[in-house]
């Protein structure tokens, strides 16, 4: 009952976060925050499964006041700074995680306390990231990526700077064009799987090098496509969902932005577990 109360109380702090993203217009931010919200619940499902919950009585009083007041914290954030560019609204997932981690019964040296911080630090990592990668460098090579895919489809287009010219239109890539959020999203599942499906320790660097280069190029690749697509929409596409379909703010950043970052996010994932399991039969295949 206690481990269920946790979780509610996780559930609910996660779709509050979520929530006011949503009504703010970013679903950037919403496919970024939902990442440590999922992996975290699901180490503290693993944590309750694992390990007899102790009662509440049985949880140190440093501990448990900890996870109260970091609950609290969040509770407040959440009411009175739920704005996107307060720094506060980044680290309500860290510090709700570690919360409820200690009232779990979690020591301060638990390893399984580390990897949440980890996990909580992951959405204002992806931040950090789309703040700090250069836009110049990126807008480049996207327009010569997604000029060259239109012309193997038959499209007249040369890239020239930043910039896709076709017969009837130019387009600009600019610092939301480039799969920057893509880009972080992607390399943030990469942590995540590694530690909710660790790999063996024998070569696991030159698995990690080698898979954010597949998910560095992929990502690249799979935005070309998706700006290579915006040449085929039109600006107002009229009524209905099967004319959205046609329109470019459905393909630019609207849903369907969102999933070629899903896609993105399933290659991440498909290439991570296809490795596992050559590590696994390699294993096995070395067993006496």
């Amino acid at each position: 009952m206690i481990a269920l109360a946790r979780l509610a109380l996780l559930a609910g702090l996660a779709s509050s976060q979520i929530t006011l993203a949503g009504r703010a217009g970013v679903p950037d931010f919403t496919i970024m925050a939902a990442l440590p919200w999922l992996a975290g619940a699901t180490l503290l499902i693993e944590q309750d499964e694992q390990s007899n919950v102790p009662a509440l009585a049985a949880i140190p009083a440093s501990r448990w006041w900890a996870g109260v007041l970091a609950v609290l914290w969040c509770l407040l954030v959440l009411s009175f700074a739920g704005r996107l560019y307060d720094p506060l609204f980044w680290l309500v997932p860290l510090v709700a995680l570690i919360g409820l981690a200690l009232l779990v019964g979690l020591s301060w040296g638990a390893p399984v306390l580390r990897q949440l911080a980890v996990l909580g630090l992951l959405l204002p990592a992806q931040g950090m990231v789309n703040l700090l990668l250069p836009v110049e460098p990126l807008a480049l090579a996207t327009a010569r990526i997604s000029a060259q895919l239109l012309w193997l489809v038959g499209q007249p287009a040369f890239a020239e700077g930043n910039q896709i010219v076709m017969s009837a239109q130019v387009l600009l890539v600019d610092g939301t064009c480039t799969g920057r959020s893509t880009l972080s999203f992607c390399l943030a599942s990469l942590v995540t799987l590694l530690i909710l499906l660790p790999l063996p320790r024998r070569g696991r660097w030159i698995g990690v090098v080698a898979l954010i280069m597949v998910t560095t190029i992929g990502v690249f690749l799979i935005n070309g496509i998706r700006i290579a697509l915006l040449a085929f929409t039109v600006e107002d596409p009229g009524p209905g969902l099967l004319a959205a379909l046609r329109g470019f703010a459905f393909w630019h950043g609207g849903v369907g932005a969102q999933l070629f970052s899903l896609l993105a996010g399933s290659l991440v994932c498909g290439a991570y577990l296809l490795l596992l399991e050559w590590h696994l039969r390699r294993r096995r295949s070395n067993v006496p």
